[in-house]
């Protein structure tokens, strides 16, 4: 068993500016299921889908791929998808990833 309480969740900065990341695990496969926490008007480029992944917006709202999404809003994209993901206020997504999304832009 994994457990990740909030209160003791830890953000990392990733590539991009004020785009954080809290891993849970990384995945066998190449994946990593994990929260993302995102400032207004801060964009994740483009990038294709390898595996498949899911997405719930827990709270703000976001744009993946032209499609608006707010809390409690649910996405799954398959393998060899590829999107962008612009955040339309502050945001925090859960995400979880078969296999690697590496950017196309």
């Amino acid at each position: 068993m994994l457990l990740k309480k909030a209160s003791e969740r830890d953000f990392a900065p990733t590539d991009y500016a004020d785009v954080e990341r809290a891993l849970f695990r990384n995945k066998d496969t190449g994946g990593r299921s994990s929260v993302v926490r995102m400032r207004e008007g801060t964009r994740v480029p483009r990038h294709v889908h390898l595996g498949s992944e899911e997405v719930v917006v827990l709270a703000g709202r976001v744009r993946i791929g032209g499609t608006e999404m707010e809390a409690g809003d649910y996405l799954y994209t398959e393998p060899g998808e590829e999107h962008d993901v612009l955040a339309l206020t502050d945001a925090l997504v859960f995400v979880s990833s078969e296999k690697a999304t590496p950017v196309v832009e």
